[in-house]
């Protein structure tokens, strides 16, 4: 993460011209650098010395804009087209999302919880529905494809929780202090198996770095997922 670039004063001359390029590079970066508290169109157009009107004119209200970050986020997500096993193709796209998100958590938070108003970033949805038109789904299709996206999605910004609002390192011993006194008469199941859950789980973290003990459970979301996925196929389509 890189030090916030100081604010241009209102009125002063722009070191680049104010196009909608550079409102969506500002934008992206405030957000990438500082959280989604950061983005308003106020602060966007205090952040480039130009008064708000000036945004509304080059890219819109603040949905619209919105949508011109989730653009420039979701194009640095590669299908990956080089695979043709289905399966093999939505497990390799869901690990670029995560990853990618991981990357950028402020921003892939902020675009997934709040509505964004951009039909380009149909890019990756049409992709995913293209593959689940091959495997003979029938009017099924919907439902695979919101449970993919619901799952997936959902996971992901849990996880980006802990990644977007890390807790210092003291309040990060507190929490494991608290986590590992549970009383066993009120979280029998917990505590029983604390073990395996402890900062492997959501709900049970304290780590920022905790995000790299959830790689296997992602996996086996993904696999189950596609296991529903391929049990709902025709049996005359149905392949690994």
């Amino acid at each position: 993460m890189t030090a916030a670039t100081p604010a241009r004063k209102r009125g002063a001359r722009a070191e680049v011209p104010i196009t909608a390029d550079a409102i969506v590079e500002t934008a992206f970066r405030m957000i990438d650098e500082r959280g989604a508290d950061s983005f308003s169109m106020r602060s966007v157009a205090t952040e480039l010395g130009v008064f708000p009107a000036t945004l509304y004119w080059h890219v819109g209200d603040r949905s619209q804009l919105l949508g011109l970050v989730e653009l420039k986020w979701v194009q640095g997500i590669e299908l990956p087209d080089h695979l043709t096993d289905w399966r093999e193709w939505m497990v390799e796209l869901a690990r670029r999302y995560r990853t990618h998100a991981l990357r950028h958590p402020h921003v892939a938070r902020l675009v997934t919880v709040e509505r964004a108003r951009n039909v380009e970033t149909l890019r990756i949805p049409d992709a995913i529905i293209g593959r689940l038109s091959e495997l003979g789904l029938g009017d099924q299709i919907v439902h695979a494809y919101n449970a993919l996206m619901g799952a997936v999605r959902g996971f992901v910004v849990l996880e980006l929780s802990m990644a977007t609002d890390p807790p210092p390192p003291a309040e990060a011993e507190d929490v494991e202090t608290e986590m590992r006194g549970l009383d066993e008469d009120r979280f029998p199941h917990i505590t029983q198996h604390f073990h395996l859950f402890a900062d492997k789980a959501l709900s049970i973290r304290w780590n920022e770095d905790a995000a790299r003990s959830l790689d296997d459970s992602y996996d086996y979301l993904l696999r189950l997922l596609l296991d529903g996925i391929a049990s709902q196929m025709q049996p005359r389509r149905r392949r690994s």
